[in-house]
This record gives C-alpha cells, structure tokens and sequence, in this order.
C-alpha cells in the first residue's frame, strides 16, 4: 500500500511535481479523428506535427486511483476546435472525474447506446464522468485548456469504438462562438 502524500499541480501549466509518466499526442495522431483528414495534413504542412495535448500522470504501485493532467493546445482544424482522441474506459463499470483549473472547452460525452451530452469545461468545474460513458474533451478557447482527472487505476482505455464511430458531436466554430453540432459520420 503507498503511503500519503500531496503532488502539487501548476494551475496554469497543468505541470504535476512528481509524475511518473507523460505522453503527448500530435495533431498526425488524431488526423483520422477529424471531419476533414486532409486539413489537418495541410495544417500540419503550414504549421508542423504541433502537440495537440499532453497528460501527466501520477501512479502509485498498490494504489487504486490515479489522477494527473491534461494540457490541450488551442486551435482548429478549418471550423473544428482541438480535441483529445476520446475513449470508453476498457472496463465499463469505472468513472472518472475532471476538474478544470485553466482555459475554456467542452467535455463531450457519449454511451454505447448513441446518446449524447456536452459539458462545459471552466476553471473551478468539475465533471462527473459516468461508467458507461466515452468522453473526449475539446479545447474551444484561445488558451490551453487545463484539467485535473482522476480515475482507477484498472479502468484502462478503450480508443477503438470512438475512433470507429465518434462520438456522434463535433465542436465547429460558428460566428465566434463553439457550437456542438451532430456528426454524421
């Protein structure tokens, strides 16, 4: 069993003392994701392979959560807005939580049965995240979008039904503002 202690988290950087992992995630990665996979080669083109997000996370050997950050850079793809790939957790029954500490977005959500729900993402919310219920979050703001998670550590992810069906709502810019739309695909 690990013993107590207290990680600090950099609010506005989403930096975590004492990680013990780190990923990022280029816009190549989620080319497939987007409604026009040929803009992004274009924007990678223009701009480069950016990250699109990085998570820091802390795990502890014997514990049964772990919890870290995600870091989601600003920006679009043509109308779209920047998102995480978005995942069912691999087993159904675990949930997770995010707490927005910067930036502004929105956490959508989806259950295997097609029904949808879109959250803000504010600093000082919270979001409950359902067993059950694939979520991906966008960042709709001109900063980086900054949140805390906390999960299982057995809750796994599971990328393989999103990134074959969506999750059913895009984020597009219309008229200087986010607007959840339906996806068709």
């Amino acid at each position: 069993m690990p013993d107590p202690e207290s990680v600090a988290i950099d609010a506005a950087t989403g930096a975590v003392t004492q990680a013990t992992g780190q990923y990022v995630k280029h816009l190549s990665a989620l080319r497939t994701l987007f409604a026009v996979p040929a803009l992004v080669d274009s924007h990678i083109a223009r701009h480069g392979d950016a990250v699109a997000y990085a998570v820091n996370e802390v795990r502890r050997d014997g514990s049964d959560l772990s919890f870290g950050t995600t870091v989601m850079a600003p920006g679009r793809i043509g109308d779209e807005y920047f998102f995480t790939r978005g995942h069912f957790h691999a087993r159904p029954d675990r949930g997770e939580v995010y707490h927005t500490q910067a930036g502004e977005g929105l956490l959508l959500l989806r259950d295997r049965k097609g029904a949808c729900r879109a959250l803000e993402m504010l600093p000082g919310q919270c979001a409950h995240i359902p067993p059950g219920w694939a979520h991906r979050s966008v960042n709709t703001g001109a900063l980086p979008l900054v949140f805390v998670w906390v999960c299982a550590v057995d809750a796994g992810q599971d990328y393989a039904e999103i990134a074959a069906r969506g999750m059913g709502q895009r984020v597009l810019a219309r008229d200087g503002r986010a607007v959840v739309v339906p996806d068709p695909a």
